[in-house]
Formats: structure tokens, sequence, C-alpha cells
């Protein structure tokens, strides 16, 4: 958005040019906390950036000793640049970075205070699915009774509030929790016998040392001077914690987020952060940005007609001085062919200065996007599907990294098994099981013990195919003390025969093989980039961290075509014309989310989240039935597109549908008209006048809408989607319901 763009601020003058009145006193603010509640589209890395800037050339801080964190790498880069261009200082010395970076610096250094190695290996969501699978095992718990996906999570979920192994099985309360407490105390060991942390113990590790490091904690606390969050919405317990011992209660922090923008809930995000944030930093000072410098007033009408039915928010309403702009438009489709048919076709027929790559369709969920994918070929229409397999998380990348893990830092056992018959030297299974089962017994790393064996009890062609192995490894252990980190990557290629592996006439291993040259072109730019006194090992352990912490949407470039992805990854982006499709009850809101408030309310705050990406244009689509699990079913509306206000909104309807004639007062899901509103005769009894879409109250539930309505008179069954109370179902005669 124009306004974003940077200037010079030398001056108040300047300032006040390049700020709204909001933004001003958001970045001029004194001592002490202060949250920033922006909303979409009104210029919060604006904020930062320009707090910084102004924190430099007119209080005289130091830049090294400001810190700002946010969520990913990209939104960092973004920041850092900004400022640079802003103060003319080029590196810029203070740190603009993610928590987990912060986190990683810190335990780099001091880790070992709180029983952290240094050279720690990080590791990643495959290598924690494969230790929890092995802790399963181990405790006798089957896989299909034990998610291991679940197990996992509930882990994270742990350690995000900061419950370690013990507290956790002393405080389990379900059938579940009580079985996977010692599944957590396993996982953790074997983490730890690895000398390896998740992304999760970065983040605790860095808050044990800051709250029993009272010393370490001080010498921040005096160095790091100001500190500034972005996405603030999103931090979980921990990173709470983080920022209240770095910073201190009373410190001069500037958080910024937007409430309405919370949709991490379910990987730990904790709203309350947020929503109670005077709690945990008494005397902030709370500022709101409503001017949005994105869309039309149409669009951000109907988007706050929506998120304000939530109650779990501060309030805000977004305007512009943009104009209204085109009304958005509701297509009601037959199925997801026929959806996609009129949404590729919708796209096309956009205006020339619309291309492409200024388009999204947005969906809830991954299944969503095969009827979109399939029509986007077949019209030949140019797309990206964000959100694939990313660079690192590539087979023969994730190989390449072991084999540098385990040269950093031979207690990696995780990397060791990945790559110890990669490519095949005669180390099988049984070999391999024999090793590990040794190792155990001894209590050894399994590598102390491939350095100091003989293998005199193993046969002959596994002993000799180890002692090649232990070879290799030292060879290139050596190596990688001496060379430089691409000239390492050529000799390991070299040495182990990996890119053998691949036939370079076979259409798929020249995509491996391209994605290798790739690697080595990623290791080179990296050790451009960074300064040359870390010296070859520092440069190792930063690489592998730097491969460690890439997000998803860190890889994301806007290309040619249209961007196909979920709402969930479409969180900071925006685009000229936006669709969201598939707004129907069991998609958005999702049939897995629960029924709580809570869960309904993130729900909404999703579609809010997509329909503030779009710029100029805004699609909603739904459907009358869907393919799932292969059988068609009757898909029933969104509640959430009740809540979009009529004079809004142009609805179109497949060509292909019947008109349904109007009965007991009602119109037809499929009216022609753009009248959306449900409409009853004078003399329908109260009973017969509830009906899909009609707003009701209920005494101590509060308002809701009728989403479904079984049966008929008194014994009729009735489920109602409640603002407060998420979905229930009541009968009739004692629901004692009131139209609104």
């Amino acid at each position: 958005m124009g306004h974003t763009g940077a200037m010079p601020a030398t001056s108040a003058l300047d300032l006040e040019r390049a700020l709204n009145p909001q933004q001003l006193a958001a970045v001029t603010h004194g001592e002490g906390p202060q949250l920033v509640l922006a909303g979409a589209g009104s210029g919060k890395t604006r904020v930062i950036t320009y707090r910084i800037s102004w924190l430099v050339e007119e209080r005289g801080v130091d830049p090294a000793s400001i810190v700002a964190m946010t969520f990913t790498n990209k939104a960092a880069d973004e920041m850092r640049e900004r400022v640079e261009g802003l103060l003319g200082i080029y590196p810029l010395p203070t740190f603009v970075g993610t928590f987990h970076r912060y986190a990683l610096t810190l335990l780099r250094r001091w880790g070992d205070r709180v029983g952290v190695r240094r050279d720690f290996t990080i590791f990643d969501a495959d290598d924690q699915l494969r230790l929890v699978k092995q802790a399963l095992a181990d405790e006798g718990l089957a896989e299909s009774s034990f998610q291991p996906r679940a197990v996992r999570a509930a882990i994270s979920s742990a350690k995000s509030n900061l419950i370690g192994p013990a507290a956790f099985e002393n405080r389990a309360h379900s059938f579940f929790q009580r079985a996977i407490a010692p599944v957590y105390g396993r996982y953790q060991q074997a983490l730890s016998k690895s000398g390896a942390l998740d992304f999760d113990d970065m983040l605790t590790g860095a808050v044990r040392l800051l709250t029993e490091g009272e010393e370490i904690r001080d010498r921040l606390r005096r160095r790091v001077t100001h500190l500034l969050v972005d996405e603030f919405q999103d931090t979980n317990h921990a990173q709470l914690r983080f920022v209240q011992e770095l910073i201190g209660s009373g410190g001069n922090l500037t958080a910024v987020g937007d409430e309405d923008q919370g949709i991490y809930r379910w990987r730990g995000a904790d709203l309350d952060n947020i929503l109670q944030f005077e709690k945990s930093f008494p005397g902030a000072t709370i500022r709101k940005l409503e001017r949005n410098y994105r869309s039309t007033q149409n669009i951000l009408s109907a988007a706050d007609a929506v998120v304000s039915r939530n109650e779990l928010r501060r309030g805000k309403t977004l305007w512009t001085d943009a104009g209204d702009g085109e009304r958005l438009t509701l297509y009601r489709a037959r199925d997801e062919q026929d959806e996609a048919r009129w949404v590729v076709q919708t796209l096309r027929d956009l205006p020339g200065e619309i291309p492409f790559e200024e388009t999204a369709i947005l969906v809830r969920t991954n299944a969503q996007t095969r009827a979109l994918e399939e029509e986007l070929l077949a019209r030949q229409v140019p797309y990206s599907l964000v959100g694939g397999v990313r660079f690192y998380e590539r087979a023969e990348i994730k190989d390449l990294v072991a084999y540098l893990r385990l040269l950093r830092n031979p207690r990696d056992d995780v990397a060791l098994r990945r790559v110890i018959n990669l490519p095949p030297r005669g180390i099988g299974r049984t070999t391999q099981d024999a090793l590990w089962e040794k190792a155990a017994r001894s209590g050894v790393p399994v590598w102390d013990l491939l350095v100091n064996e003989e293998f005199a009890d193993f046969p002959t062609r596994g002993a000799n195919a180890l002692s090649e192995f232990r070879k290799l490894m030292l060879g290139l252990a050596e190596a990688a003390a001496e060379l430089p980190l691409p000239a390492l990557l050529d000799r390991l290629l070299t040495t182990t025969g990996y890119t053998d592996l691949y036939d370079p006439e076979d259409s798929a291993d020249q995509a491996r093989l391209e994605n290798i040259r790739e690697f080595l072109s990623a290791a080179q730019d990296f050790l451009e980039r960074r300064p040359e006194e870390e010296g070859d090992e520092g440069l190792l352990t930063a690489f592998l961290d730097h491969a460690s912490l890439v997000t998803d949407l860190d890889a994301w470039q806007r290309g040619d075509g249209v961007s196909l992805m979920t709402l969930h990854s479409a969180k900071g982006l925006e685009f000229t014309a936006v669709v969201v499709a598939g707004l129907e009850d069991g998609l958005l809101p999702h049939y897995n989310a629960g029924e709580a408030r809570e869960d309904l309310e993130e729900e909404r705050r999703l579609l809010y989240v997509g329909m503030t990406r779009a710029r100029q244009r805004l699609y909603l689509t739904c459907c009358r039935r869907r393919r799932i699990a292969g059988r068609y079913q009757d898909q029933e509306d969104s509640p959430f597109l009740l809540e979009v206000p009529e004079a809004l909104l142009d609805v179109e309807r497949s060509s292909e549908l019947f008109t349904t004639p109007r009965t007991a007062g009602v119109r037809s899901f499929f009216s022609t008209s753009s009248e959306r509103r449900y409409e009853y005769d004078a003399d329908d009894s109260a009973e017969n006048a509830l009906r899909r879409g009609v707003r009701v109250r209920h005494a101590t539930l509060g308002a809701g809408v009728v989403l479904t309505v079984e049966g008929e008179g008194g014994e009729a069954k009735i489920t109602v989607m409640f603002d407060r109370a998420g979905k229930r179902k009541l009968m009739v005669k004692h629901a004692r319901l009131e139209r609104e």
C-alpha cells in the first residue's frame, strides 16, 4: 500500500507528513508500555519502523539497545530494510527478527547456564514426530489409539504453557493425558540424549534462562532499553513470559496487534495476552489505529459487521477515505465444480488492470483446492498453490541437512539414522538396530560407539560397512573445520556419492538435482551475507539455524498467477481481488471446531482475515451440495454469511439451479433477488415462523440465528448458532425463543 513507503524521518514535520495522528501518537510514545491495536491495513509495520527511527534520531537511543520481534523472517526482513532506509544505517545493529531467533541467540551464548549445550541441534516437525512414535512404542501404546500428531500437539501445548513433564503428569486429568504423560518424559529424554531442542524448547529455555539467571536477566534489561513486538495477538504464554522477563512489567514495550486477527488459538496463541494487556503491563497506554489504507469502505463495513458479533474483542471500527467501491458479490453454486467454474471465469473477466498475480482464492481447508486447481488448469489460468512442501522440507534437502547436522552435533541420533545408509552402503536395518541396541545397553550415544567400537561382534559385511562410514564421517569432520560452507557441501556430495541416487534423464530426479543445486546456491548466498569473523564452525551452525527457522511464508513469493491458499496462510498478505470460497456450515465454521464461544469466534475471525485481504473486489461463494468422502452431501449456508449486511451484497446463483416456490412465507435459498432476508407472513404462528436465517433470543443463551428446524409445531427440534454460546439444539416447546 502506498501509505507505507519509506521516507526520511529527520524532523517532527516529516513525521506529521508521513503519519496520521493516531500513528504519530504511537510512534512518539514516551516511557513505559503501550499497546497499539492496529486494524487490518492500518499501517502497523509503519508504526514499528518509524518508532525505531524516532527513538534513534529524536531520543538518541543506541540502535543496538532496541529489539524488535515478530513471527516470520519475511516480516522481520521487511522491517529491517525499512528502518535501514529511514536511518541510512547499513547494516542495522538493531535486532529485528522472530521470537525463536532471539531466543536462539540467547541460548547459543548462555544456554549452558540452564543445561542446554551450545551446539544443540534444532529438531523439525518430522524429527519430533519420530521421537514421539518411538516413545509411544517404548510405553507400549498403539499409534492407532494415540495418534502421534495429537500426542506431539499435546506436548507442544504443555510447553507453550511452560508445563514440563513432571508438572504435566501431576496435572493430567483425562485418560489421554494420563496415558501420554510418560511419553512426554521419554520424548524429552530423547531430545536431551541427542543434544537437541524442538521449537518450543527454544522459548521455554530462554524463559528459564531469564527467570533462573538473575545476573543475565539484569544484564539484558540494561542492554535492551526498548522492545517492540508485532502480532501480539499471536503470542502464547511462554512468549508473554519471555517479553515480561526481558523488559519488565513497566519497561519500554510497544506491542502491536489486532485481536480481530487472532486465528492461531489451535497452536497455542492466547488471545488474553492482548485482551488483558494491562494486567501484564500495569499502567500501559492503549491506542487504536482504525484508518485503513488497503480496502474500500464496502469491504471494511462487511468485514466489520461479521467480526463485531464477537464478544472477545476490544472493539474498533475501520474506515477509509478511498470511497465505497464495488459491492461484494455472493455466488450460490450448485456444487464445487460449478463453484470452481464461476470463480475462475470471474477472475478471467476482471478488468485488465487487475492481473492474475493480484488475485487470490482463499479456502478453509486444503481439500477444497482440488476442484479449483482442476478448473484453473483446464482454463489455462496460471496459479501457485501456497502451503506446499517448503524447500527445506524436501527429502533430498533434509538428507543433506542431516549430514551437516551430524557434522555439527555427532550426538544427533535422528540425523545419524537418516544418513547412515544413504546412499546405500551395506548398513541395513538389522545392523542399525543392533548398533542402536548396543548403544542403549552401554548408555552412550550411537556416535560414540561408532568412533570407539571395532564391531567384532557384528557380521563381517556389516562391520566393514560401519568402519567405512566412520572413516567417511571423520574425513568430512576434518573438512568441516577447514573448508567454507559451499566447498564443504561439494566435498560431501562427492565423497558420499549422494547425487548418484538420481537419474538426470528422469524428470522427477531432475527436479531433485535442481533442488540440490539450489541448496548449494543458498549456502553460497548465506556465506556472502554473514560476517567472516564467525569462522567456519560458527557459520555452519548459523546456516543450520537459518534452515530450521525458515517458515512457509518466508519462502512465498508472489508469482505470475492466481494465489490459491488457505485462510490461515493468507494472514499478512493483500490482493486487489479476493475470493473466499466455500462459506458453508461445516467448512466455516469448520466441523472440527468446538461449539464453545471461543471456537466459534476464532472461526469468525478467520473469515474476517480473509475478507480484509481484499483491496478492491471481494467475492464470496457457497455450494448447495458438495462431494465429501466421495459422496454428495447437502450443504447449509455458513451462519457467518447471514451476518453480512444485505445492502453490501450482490447475489448471483447458478443458472443450473431451479427456483424453489416460496412456501410457509420463506424465500428460497436460491432466490434470484439480492434481498436476503427471510420474509414471513403476518399470520404465521411463533413455531411456524422459526425458519433458517431468523434471528432469535433465548433468556439465558442470548441472541442467535436459526440454522435448521426438524419436525413441526412444538415438537420440532431447532438448531441455533448463538452469538455467545455457540451451536445448540433445542426443543421448540421448551426453548421459549423470541424473534428479534
